[in-house]
């Protein structure tokens, strides 16, 4: 994770492979009898080493048989080259430790990153997010490899606030806590979850650590919740102990809540909702603005403007009853936004007194039926059969909208929707439009002539 912050890079400072080391030494490292070679690193920082370390199993079978911290941390080494941290692979040949101590380097240099809360660079933390645990963290953290992980560490204080906000931020578990002080004066976590939902808890953990590097000693300032941004809370020290004003109201009068909105992928908290946000169905169900039911909603919304648009056309042709009819699929428009927002589901689908089936072997005899082969629309047919089609087009965008946004967790392509009701209504409504495309051209609306246009098309063999 990259933030807008000064990078404290760390550094190896010494590394060393060893092509086949000593048995007395391969038994005290408790390696395999089949592994004699060895590679050594020291680094300034024992969290981004391990970090990197675990990198190296990614790129190589070696081993990491070795990780150790030293008292006191980088600021009180042994010597030039001790840093604050060693770590040991072991593999079987030093081409395999060449392989791992290249990753680690690498990693070190571009991925493993401290950063610095404040302006002197002091006050250094580490909000870190592994997308793929190698075999040297996955089995610390609980989880299997391959599996993401936020590796969370911080001074003291700072890393038990910045763990607290971390795990109300998003949907993540504690796996392993490192309570300070550790051998390095740190403290920290290793939470895990989906890859965004780590991601949400390492934003947060790093704003609980800048909010507590900005105001120190604010004693009776909350600790930061879930779901303030980084710049939530501005001001010094001093503004920060000298107030004592309650904190502002939202719009409905009541005291603004941190965390009062949440994302549904992520389970991260927002106390403002975020613009590219919306609900799905209430505060703690956000999701982004192209999730399948929203995209789904726009259509039904669309739908809903089109009918309208047919229906204000009816109107001017003096066609009362097809203006009736297009209510009537209004209505049902209206009725599943509803049904798709609450999950209730649509009442038996009844169209122009008729039921599902009936509609749909309607369409099949318009020739039958109103004397109107299967029909193109013509620019003769004029302007009330151009807006009864862009409305039967929609439905049908709508009906593929709705087959996306339920499609069924199992059975494969052939199985049916989870809302079957839904993906039904908005066919039939696609084939109720065109039976009264067919019989506005037959001229089957009292007091409205029928258009001029040709009702060319296919017909039924005799």
């Amino acid at each position: 994770m990259k933030l807008d912050l000064k990078a404290v890079k760390p550094r190896a400072l010494a590394v060393r492979t060893i092509a086949d080391a000593t048995p007395a030494l391969r038994e005290v490292l408790g390696m395999e009898t089949a592994r004699s070679a060895l590679g050594l690193i020291t680094a300034t920082s024992d969290d981004a080493l391990w970090s990197a370390l675990d990198q190296g199993t990614k790129a190589s079978p070696a081993e990491v048989v070795y990780a150790k911290s030293f008292y006191a941390g980088a600021g009180y080494p042994s010597g030039p080259l001790s840093g604050e941290c060693i770590g040991i692979y072991a593999a079987d040949t030093p081409d395999e430790i060449d392989a791992a101590l290249g990753a680690c380097l690498a990693y070190l240099e571009r991925e493993a990153w401290f950063y610095a809360a404040d302006e002197a660079g002091a006050l250094t933390f580490y909000p870190h997010v592994i997308t793929a645990a190698g075999r040297f963290l996955a089995p610390q953290a609980k989880i299997l490899p391959g599996e993401p992980m936020a590796y969370l560490i911080a001074p003291p204080l700072e890393s038990v606030v910045g763990v607290d906000a971390a795990c109300k931020a998003a949907r993540v578990r504690m796996t392993k806590w490192f309570g300070p002080p550790s051998e390095t004066n740190y403290g920290g976590a290793y939470l895990v979850g989906e890859q965004p939902s780590c991601e949400a808890a390492a934003r947060a953990f790093a704003a609980a650590v800048l909010d507590v590097s900005r105001t120190p000693h604010a004693g009776r300032q909350q600790a930061r919740g879930a779901g303030e941004d980084l710049a939530a809370r501005g001001g010094s020290p001093d503004r920060a102990l000298a107030s004592s004003r309650p904190p502002a109201a939202d719009g409905a009068g009541a005291p603004a809540r941190a965390g009062r909105f949440q994302s549904l992928d992520t389970g991260e908290r927002f106390a403002r909702k975020p613009d590219h946000l919306t609900h799905l169905v209430d505060d703690a169900s956000l999701v982004r603005k192209t999730h399948p039911r929203i995209v789904l909603r726009g259509k039904i919304d669309l739908l809903q403007a089109a009918l309208l648009d047919a229906q204000g056309a009816a109107d001017a042709e003096g066609a009362s009853a097809l203006v009736g009819e297009v209510g009537e699929l209004l209505e049902l428009s209206r009725a599943l936004m509803g049904a798709e927002v609450t999950g209730r589901p649509l009442p038996e689908l009844r169209l122009l007194g008729m039921g599902a089936d009936a509609v749909r072997d309607a369409t099949h005899h318009t020739h039958e039926l109103y004397g109107v082969p299967f029909m193109y629309p013509h620019v003769r047919h004029g302007p009330v059969v151009a807006r009864l089609g862009l409305a039967r087009a929609i439905a049908r965008e709508a009906e593929v909208a709705a087959l996306a946004a339920f499609a069924a967790d199992t059975g494969g392509p052939t199985a049916s929707p989870a809302r079957p009701d839904l993906c039904l209504a908005l066919n039939r409504m696609s084939s109720a439009i065109y039976l009264l495309t067919c019989k506005y051209v037959a001229g089957r609306y009292p007091g409205v002539r029928p258009p001029p246009g040709p009702t060319r098309g296919w017909r039924p063999p005799e």
